[in-house]
């Protein structure tokens, strides 16, 4: 018999075998696990202690953790501590073993590991690919953001962890054998390896990976450890009616699923359809929804030409490198589209394509119309049409009230010099919905813009939002004005606009498309750019910045509009100079010009930094307490009240009366 502090209402009577007490199953009120064996009981209170949590030191030292550790029993009477146990990332209650000092809990039964479990796993082991001695945990519970040491994958169930280190590793892994023969090198044995600094190659899966490796060093072989015993045969209904059979010899073969080259390397192979594919493709998902076309898309293995399209070239859309038809592709489901993608360009980016499980034949005409309505701008989503009018066929709103604006705008074709849409921030040049009562006006584009967009860069809906202050995630401008924003990411309505592929008219018109592969100078600026929208036909290329300029700016140099040329023809050297900066110009770059004027700048220097930040925008400042409007001082340059000098861009002023406060944007913007 004894007192204990946790029961302290009865003495607990000590029992050599629990299972005599009751037919029940009997729990441990110190670490919740079912009493086996020897216990301390209290039956009246049903209260029950395994002998180990019975006896239980106070104090312990663990040669993993630097202090001393104390146990810490529930009071009974409040609500049990929860907490979380440090060794096998697990929630628990009950008793608990406490570091003060780390504000560490460790659940009792991890804290008085035994030397074996009661299938006689080792608790303890030496491993050559660790310094310190590993720790067997049972059950490490299903954390997916704990990750094998040996080989990467989630650690789940049973593990061995080094708590100096933070290092976990699956028990198989420790348990791999030190070494191998193996079917695709036959030559030698192979020996068991941890790759630790580097992601090494495996020869049979063409992949790199970090951790365990079976290598042999004369003959430059490594298998990683997770690919070292592939199944050898692998059926996969759904997305093939016949079982695929591993050839696990070194051969070199064009993959039918998706058309790039297997060097050396195993594969699988339907012999009934005569198809040899790499492992990782037979499971690639038979359609797919992709925010560059507005249908499903379906894998082909092959795709059978008519005669007439034998001699025609077919361009991967993502791309724009040649598709060999005869092996895997993805193509439109529709018959009457010609688009066509590889299969790797495809399924690159997660983000930018949708699997669709195919049950039925329905599921595709489902997506095509999900697109359908995504794609299409449905005006009546952010506007409410005041009056109508037609002209000929087509029915033209002549009022509206706008989601964005408090009066009603007007549509009209007069264009008035150095105005703004208050959307995207570019120059009036053509229709337009204005304000009679205020300095508002909207492109009749950008009046129209759906609530809700797919944009090639994710395949989740972006979101229009119509007033603040936004960094734009694309061109790195700080702009007002309308955005589409999904997540943290913001995008001006001039880079919204910007499809992956689309014509360009510089001096002469130019296909491009996106291609982050891209390594070269940008034809505008002639920097060095990673991030370009490059010509299929030739060298010509743009950077992120550049591509989104406007055709026409306006600036104060000059009483004219000043239009984007992209080379200057004189050569006479005095004339490439900047009219703004007066720093030289290289004349084939391209700049901003006034031919009536002959005026040249500097793209940078006819925009500013901040001339996307329209004036009157209202702004909070959380430093000051009344709402503050965006300003640009020509005339009079009142001095910032952060920096002391003048204000001569873009500034925020004080809207109170009475208030003099005005800064600098640049003194007080957000770090975005």
């Amino acid at each position: 018999m004894i007192n204990h502090e946790s029961h302290k209402l009865h003495p607990l009577f000590f029992d050599e075998d629990s299972s005599n007490q009751s037919e029940e199953t009997l729990y441990c009120s110190g670490c919740y696990e079912q009493v086996f064996g020897p216990c301390f009981s209290c039956v009246a209170c049903r209260f029950y202690l395994h002998k180990k949590c019975a006896q239980a030191p106070s104090t312990i030292i663990l040669f993993f953790h630097e202090h001393p550790l104390s146990l810490r029993l529930p009071s009974g009477l409040d609500e049990e501590e929860i907490f979380y146990c440090q060794v096998c990332r697990q929630i628990g209650t009950g008793f608990m073993y406490h570091c003060p000092i780390c504000e560490f809990r460790f659940h009792i039964n991890c804290a008085l590991l035994p030397s074996r479990t009661a299938a006689d796993h080792v608790i303890q082991t030496e491993h050559f690919s660790h310094q310190h001695p590993l720790i067997f945990i049972e059950n490490n519970g299903t954390d997916q953001s704990l990750e094998c040491f040996g080989c990467s994958a989630p650690i789940v169930g049973a593990s061995y962890v080094c708590f100096l280190c933070d290092l976990y590793f699956h028990k198989s892994c420790v348990e791999l054998p030190f070494e191998i023969d193996h079917p695709y090198h036959r030559k030698h044995q192979l020996f068991l390896e941890l790759e630790t600094t580097r992601r090494r190659f495996c020869n049979l899966c063409q992949s790199k990976h970090r951790g365990f490796f079976y290598g042999c060093s004369p003959c430059n072989v490594d298998i990683h450890s997770g690919c070292a015993w592939p199944p050898p045969i692998i059926e996969d209904k759904i997305h093939h009616q016949h079982p695929f059979t591993l050839l696990l010899r070194p051969n070199s073969f064009t993959c039918d699923a998706c058309g790039t080259q297997g060097d050396d390397t195993i594969s699988y192979i339907c012999s009934t359809c005569s198809f040899q594919v790499h492992k990782k493709c037979i499971s690639l998902p038979l359609f797919i929804g992709i925010n560059l076309h507005h249908h499903a898309i379906s894998r082909k293995f092959f795709v059978r030409l008519y005669h007439q399209d034998d001699s025609k070239t077919w361009d991967c859309k993502i791309c724009y490198q040649k598709v060999n038809m005869e092996h895997g592709s993805y193509i439109c489901s529709k018959p009457e589209c010609n688009f066509v993608v590889h299969v790797n360009c495809a399924i690159e980016n997660r983000n930018l394509y949708d699997v669709i499980e195919l049950e039925n034949g329905d599921e595709a005409e489902k997506h095509n119309a999900k697109l359908a309505l995504l794609y299409s701008k449905p005006m009546d989503c952010i506007t409410s049409v005041i009056k109508r009018i037609k002209v000929g066929e087509d029915v033209i709103a002549t009022e509206i009230i706008h989601i964005s604006h408090e009066h009603n705008l007007t549509l009209s074709d007069e264009i008035e010099d150095n105005k703004h849409c208050n959307g995207c921030g570019l120059p009036i040049l053509s229709s337009v919905y204005h304000c009679s009562e205020c300095d508002f006006s909207l492109h009749k584009a950008c009046a129209e813009l759906s609530r809700k967009r797919l944009l090639w860069y994710d395949a989740r809906p972006f979101t229009l939002h119509t007033e603040g202050i936004f960094n734009c995630w694309h061109c790195s401008y700080d702009c007002s004005g309308f955005s589409y924003k999904l997540d943290e990411a913001a995008l001006c309505l001039r880079c919204a606009s910007l499809p992956h592929s689309f014509t360009y008219q510089a001096h002469e018109p130019h296909h491009l498309f996106f291609d982050k592969a891209y390594k070269g100078h940008c034809s505008c600026c002639g920097n060095d750019q990673d991030v370009v929208c490059r010509c299929k036909d030739c060298d010509f290329a743009l950077d992120m910045v550049c591509i989104t300029l406007p055709k026409t700016v306006w600036h104060k140099c000059d009483e004219h509009p000043l239009t984007l040329a992209y080379q200057d023809y004189n050569d006479y050297p005095l004339h490439h100079y900047c009219d703004i900066c007066e720093e030289g110009r290289n004349p084939k770059h391209w700049f901003y010009h006034c031919q009536v004027c002959d005026t040249a700048v500097h793209p940078k220097c006819a925009l500013g930094k901040y001339s996307f930040l329209k004036p009157g925008t209202n702004y909070t400042y959380e430093k000051h307490p009344h709402p503050l409007s965006v300003v640009q001082k020509i005339y009079f340059y009142p001095k910032c009240v952060e920096c002391r000098q003048h204000c001569q861009d873009r500034s925020l002023e004080c809207v109170e009366h009475g208030c003099n406060y005005v800064a600098h944007w640049e003194c007080i913007r957000p770090f975005y």
